[in-house]
C-alpha cells in the first residue's frame, strides 16, 4: 500500500498564500461552521443572545447619555443614533479580537497538522461577519420602529460594515502572533478598544469635538463608518473631507502590512507557545 505525503518546502521571502487558502477552502468553510456552532451550541438563548448583549449596552448608554446627560443628537432618536454607530464599531472590535486571538485559540490544532495559517483569521472574520449580519437586521428594524424607512442608501451598509471588518482584520493580523507569546495582550486590547469607542463619535455627535481637533479627528477610519452609517439610515448630513481618503489609504497599508507580518511570523508560532 502506497502512502502519500505533503512536502512543505522552505520558502524564501514572504508569501501571503491566498492560493493555498483557496485550495483549502473546504477547511475554511468547516472552521467557520465549527466556530458558529461552538459559539451557540451550549447557550440557552442561542442566537437571541447576540441581540440581547448589544441591546443591553444600548439601554445603558441611552439612560446615561440620552436621558441623564441629554446629549444633543440634532433631533435624532438617541437609541437609533447610538445603535447605528455601535453596529459598525462592534463588528470592527469583535473582528479585531477574534483575529488577534485566532492563533492562540487554535494553538493545539496548529501544532498537530499543517494547513495555511491564514485560514484561521479569515474564518474568525467570517464568523464576525455572520454576527454582523444579524446586527444589521436588528438595526434596520430599530430604524423602522422610529419611522426611518429604508431607502436606496441602505445598500451602503453592506460595503461599509465589510470595511469595518476589514479594519479589524488588518489590525488583528498585526497582533495575532504577538498574542501567542504575550498572553496579557488580550486584556490590554480590551481596554484599548473601550477607550477607542469613546474616542469615536458613537455615544455623542462629532460636533462636540473641539474645533481645533475636528479635522485631525476625521483621520480615524471608524469615524467614517459611524458617520456614513447614520447617513444611510437617518439621512444625517455628512461631508466627505480629505481625511476620508487618507484613512482609506491607511487601512489599505494596515491590511497589507498585517498580511505580510502574519505570513512572516506564522512559521514560528509553535516555537514560541
Amino acid at each position: 500500500m502506497s502512502e502519500s505525503y505533503r512536502v512543505v518546502e522552505p520558502q524564501t521571502g514572504v508569501r501571503i498564500g491566498f492560493g493555498d487558502v483557496w485550495q483549502r477552502r473546504e477547511l475554511l468553510g468547516m472552521l467557520f461552521q465549527r466556530q458558529i456552532a461552538a459559539r451557540y451550541r451550549q447557550m440557552l438563548l442561542g442566537v437571541v443572545w447576540l441581540a440581547l448583549e448589544p441591546m443591553a449596552q444600548l439601554a445603558m448608554l441611552t439612560i446615561v447619555f440620552g436621558f441623564l446627560l441629554r446629549v444633543d443628537t440634532g433631533g435624532y432618536p438617541y437609541p437609533l443614533f447610538a445603535f447605528s454607530a455601535m453596529t459598525g464599531w462592534w463588528l470592527f472590535s469583535k473582528t479585531l479580537m477574534s483575529v488577534a486571538g485566532s492563533l492562540q485559540d487554535n494553538i493545539g490544532l496548529i501544532s498537530k497538522v499543517y494547513f495555511p495559517r491564514l485560514i484561521l483569521p479569515l474564518a474568525a472574520t467570517m464568523k464576525e461577519l455572520f454576527d454582523g449580519g444579524v446586527m444589521v437586521v436588528i438595526l434596520v428594524g430599530l430604524s423602522m420602529l422610529y419611522g426611518y424607512l429604508p431607502t436606496a442608501k441602505i445598500v451602503v451598509l453592506v460595503p461599509l460594515f465589510a470595511y469595518a471588518a476589514l479594519i479589524g482584520l488588518g489590525v488583528g493580523l498585526w497582533i495575532a502572533t504577538v498574542m501567542v507569546r504575550f498572553r496579557d495582550v488580550r486584556p490590554m486590547m480590551g481596554l484599548v478598544l473601550q477607550a477607542g469607542m469613546y474616542a469615536t463619535p458613537i455615544v455623542y455627535p462629532a460636533t462636540l469635538v473641539p474645533e481645533r481637533f475636528a479635522y485631525a479627528y476625521q483621520f480615524n477610519p471608524m469615524y467614517w463608518v459611524v458617520e456614513l452609517s447614520r447617513w444611510a439610515l437617518m439621512d444625517k448630513p455628512v461631508d466627505i473631507a480629505p481625511p476620508f481618503f487618507w484613512s482609506l489609504g491607511f487601512v489599505c497599508v494596515t491590511v497589507y502590512g498585517g498580511l505580510m507580518v502574519f505570513a512572516k511570523t506564522e512559521k514560528i508560532v509553535v516555537d514560541v507557545q
